[in-house]
């Protein structure tokens, strides 16, 4: 609470002379917070009447994290830009055979957190290994072999590695396909013991 406290009292003012600027025509006198004494329990009844409602609700979702500010940033306030970047090819071992699998990532660091490889069914190249498992290098991890028409054909070697802890895209394919999630960061953006191959 005294962080969200400290947060009014540092940018409440420059929120109000912004609305300011924009021609917005309040009772400036009669502003209020959410906390404030006055409109505290009405924000609490509003909030547990939403819960009861199933419109508010507790789950594990995936988030943008600013490890700077060591808080949240909505879907919102994220600026998504193309920049171009390096492909790394990582090969990991099919389980109980001598055959490996190239794939391409922009993110090898996040190896660490991989529960699943991903081919497009209709790929003729790995219909035969869909339902093995593959050995995640480095931390010689066990992942099972899945198949989603998400997979580009087309993109980088066909494979997709799956890490449902650190990219949306692979945190809705882990949902459908009901896998693990290993989170590999600390709040600094840093590995953890999670992605820390001992």
């Amino acid at each position: 609470m005294k962080y969200a406290w400290d947060w009014t009292d540092k940018y409440g003012g420059g929120i109000l002379d912004q609305l300011k600027k924009l021609g917005c025509s309040c009772d400036w006198d009669r502003t209020k917070f959410t906390l404030d004494d006055d409109m505290y329990e009405s924000v609490i009844i509003a909030f547990e009447t939403l819960h009861e409602k199933g419109l508010i609700y507790r789950g594990n979702r995936m988030i943008n994290w600013d490890p700077e500010a060591k808080t949240t940033v909505s879907d919102e306030e994220v600026n998504y830009v193309e920049e171009d970047s390096s492909l790394y090819y990582i090969k990991y071992l099919i389980e109980d055979s001598d055959i490996d699998l190239q794939i391409a990532t922009t993110r090898p660091e996040t190896l660490f957190g991989d529960t699943a490889i991903c081919v497009n069914p209709n790929d003729d190249r790995y219909k035969k290994i869909i339902g093995k498992n593959a050995i995640v290098p480095i931390c010689n991890r066990r992942v099972p072999i899945i198949s989603d028409p998400y997979v580009d054909l087309e993109f980088g070697t066909g494979c997709l590695k799956v890490t449902p802890a650190h990219d949306i895209n692979d945190y809705n394919l882990g949902i459908k396909h009901n896998l693990d999630t290993i989170d590999i960061f600390n709040e600094d953006a840093e590995l953890n013991s999670n992605g820390i191959a001992l």
